[in-house]
């Protein structure tokens, strides 16, 4: 049974062989890795069943800085679904398959969008509950403070 590692150097020696690794043929000198050869090396590893990580492209790749790489990476799962979307389908797949794999992506957008509606409906409730807070102990703390009873700078309380 193939392991991801396996997998990974397939995909590297596959690149190597394509002089596809940054820097001359043969070279051991790496350019910094671009997002169109990022997307070309995530898009073999979800072929080879493997999750695209800023690690494996890294163990694949030879190099790169994860505080490069992590946004790179980002961008590319950003589009994948538009770009699942816009993939076509083979010739031979039979129109009622056709029209279930367009439902079906369309729910599970419908999915997300919803998911994500809800999460940031969430943290604006939560924001608002927060900025009540605050201005709820900038009050308190301005009452105090007119009062003469400030906390000290020690920290104790009253």
């Amino acid at each position: 049974m193939a392991t991801d590692q396996d997998a990974l150097w397939r995909i590297r020696q596959s690149l190597a062989e394509e002089g596809r690794l940054g820097g001359p043929r043969g070279s051991q000198e790496r350019m910094p890795l671009d997002q169109g050869q990022l997307d070309d090396i995530a898009w073999r590893m979800l072929r080879a069943g493997v999750q695209p990580t800023v690690e494996a492209i890294r163990a694949v790749y030879g190099s790169g800085s994860p505080n490069r790489l992590h946004p790179m990476l980002r961008r590319f799962y950003a589009g994948l679904a538009t770009r699942l979307q816009l993939a076509p389908l083979a010739d031979e797949v039979p129109v009622p398959l056709r029209q279930l794999w367009l439902q079906a992506l369309d729910l599970a957008s419908d999915a997300v969008r919803e998911r994500h509606d809800a999460q940031a409906e969430e943290l604006r409730q939560r924001v608002a509950e927060l900025e009540k807070r605050e201005a709820a102990l900038e009050r308190k703390l301005k009452r105090l403070r007119r009062d003469g009873a400030a906390p000290r700078a020690d920290g104790a309380a009253e």
